[in-house]
């Protein structure tokens, strides 16, 4: 334990907000509530799909809430251009996605450019607004109250009768209250079978994360703040990128193994750069893939070195990967060392047996899980084990 105190005191170095007693207060007593769970049976057509949210009264005030909340970051001059977005919808977007995104609008009571915003809220959150304003999925400055950002963990059992590998995902948005409500646990199913269980807000069409059994579960994460706003919309335009969760879906739905999901995710042309964190069924399947725009940068497979680390940065134990927002061959800034005090952890909690027990208390302790945390996710694709906890203030409730 010592030792641990030790490293941990190494590793936040002059990391002001994790070092923040009161907001390690706050997060400690917010409490877990479990998403919404609804089916989308992908034998209808893509425009039936959600039409029975229509039915359910949890959204019979989500144009409201939603319209308030893109209210704080979405400058009217990119009406326009979103309208421009939903002409091209079908060369922008997956096909089948654009007819579900249409279907999708009217089951939500909003116009079918609200739910295109909904749809490419990685591309244009970061509008000139302050960390405290956006639903920070990239780094704040070093002056912020926190991250805001996200971490992914992999690991794989050593000497386990089972060799499970597990995944850990935190989900740290700054989501509105309003808005958490809203967190969508989606089975997918053909033939009254789910194919895959994936984590969303309700509006996407894309998933932020999920799972395939007897496949693999994958996550994504912001890199470079989810890249620059211009960038993202002219690749999505003109050049028919995919936004990360409508390709993760994609993998989800035509991508049986982890091989050939991590190919699928390795090469589809992004709007924007992102990690993908994936884990599979077999010993040694787990990957973190850092993506740009067009090509794959780097992937840091369990039990391989990382080549790019030369000067032995981001030192971790073979049998996991953590990672969080910065790539995993450079230094993370002092100001938003998440991975050094969750690498400890890792190492310490899971270093005897790799399972949901270990897992979830490094997903859950500071400052891994922090005061922008809002989902919390716990996978296992051999198992078919998938657990979530939406984080709310104890006076905030879930209705589902």
């Amino acid at each position: 334990m010592r030792s641990l105190s030790l490293l941990l005191c190494l590793v936040l170095g002059t990391a002001s907000w994790i070092e923040d007693e009161q907001l390690r207060a706050k997060t400690a007593k917010r409490v877990s509530n479990p998403p919404k769970k609804v089916v989308v049976n992908l034998d209808l057509p893509p425009k039936e799909r959600w039409a029975h949210l229509a039915k359910d009264p949890l959204f019979a005030n989500y144009k409201v809430d939603f319209t308030n909340y893109i209210a704080q970051f979405v400058p009217k001059l990119l009406v326009p251009l979103i309208a421009t977005v939903v002409k091209g919808m079908k060369h922008t977007m997956y096909p089948d996605f654009a007819e579900e995104m249409e279907g999708l609008a009217p089951a939500l009571g909003v116009s079918i450019g609200e739910v295109v915003v909904a749809n490419l809220i990685y591309q244009i959150e970061d509008i000139g607004v302050t960390c405290e304003k956006r639903n920070t999925t990239g780094p704040c400055p070093p002056k912020q109250n926190g991250p805001g950002i996200c971490s992914g963990l992999v690991a794989n059992g050593r000497g386990d009768a089972s060799d499970q590998v597990w995944q850990g995902r935190n989900l740290d948005w700054n989501l509105d209250a309003s808005l958490l409500k809203y967190t969508l646990h989606v089975d997918y199913q053909r033939k009254n079978k789910t194919l895959f269980s994936a984590i969303q807000i309700a509006g996407e069409v894309g998933v932020l994360h999920g799972m395939r059994v007897g496949g693999y579960s994958a996550q994504m994460n912001a890199r470079n703040k989810g890249g620059a706003i211009l960038e993202n919309i002219l690749g999505e335009l003109l050049m028919g990128r995919k936004p990360p969760s409508h390709a993760m879906r994609k993998a989800f739905e035509t991508m049986s193994d982890f091989a050939s999901a991590e190919k699928f995710l390795s090469t589809e042309k992004l709007a924007n750069p992102v990690y993908y964190v994936m884990s599979g069924v077999s010993h040694g399947e787990g990957a973190i893939l850092s993506r740009d725009r067009v090509k794959l940068v780097d992937a840091w497979h369990l039990f391989e070195k990382q080549p790019k680390d030369t000067a032995h940065i981001n030192v971790q134990p073979d049998w996991f990967r953590l990672q969080t927002n910065y790539d995993n061959w450079e230094a993370a800034p002092d100001f938003d060392n998440r991975r050094g005090p969750g690498v400890a952890h890792a190492t310490q909690y899971c270093n005897a047996t790799v399972d949901q027990s270990c897992v979830r208390k490094v997903m859950t302790t500071w400052p891994t899980q922090n005061h922008h945390t809002d989902v919390t996710t716990i996978m296992c694709a051999a198992t078919g084990y998938m657990h979530t906890d939406v984080w709310t203030d104890q006076t905030g409730t879930i209705v589902v």
